[in-house]
């Protein structure tokens, strides 16, 4: 139940590690909050996250869809194994989930 968080505000990056799941989902919702308010874009390093749950995947469409209101830019990269294999559990359209990593 570990979530590392970091802030790369040179290149508007919040990268994570550990487990993106309810426990943790809280935490990185204020630091994407932080980061939305912010001039620029959002952009999340997904690529060291070990476990992922329904509810970090809700984070995840969530940030995307408050991105997009504020007219700012989203991307996803290098998305862990963990939320691939969480996205395909849920049933989720592969689509989707290249939705969200654009």
């Amino acid at each position: 139940m570990k979530l590392e968080i970091t802030l790369q505000r040179e290149t508007n990056t919040v990268q994570f590690a550990g487990d993106l799941d309810i426990y943790n989902g809280e935490a990185l919702r204020h630091a994407l909050i932080e980061h939305l308010a912010g001039e620029h874009g959002l952009e999340l390093d997904c690529s060291r996250v070990e476990t992922c749950d329904a509810a970090g995947i809700q984070l995840l469409v969530a940030a995307r869809r408050s991105a997009l209101a504020f007219g700012k830019a989203f991307s996803i990269h290098s998305p862990a194994p963990a939320i691939e294999k969480c996205a395909e559990l849920l049933g989720l359209p592969p689509q989707m989930l290249q939705d969200l990593i654009r």
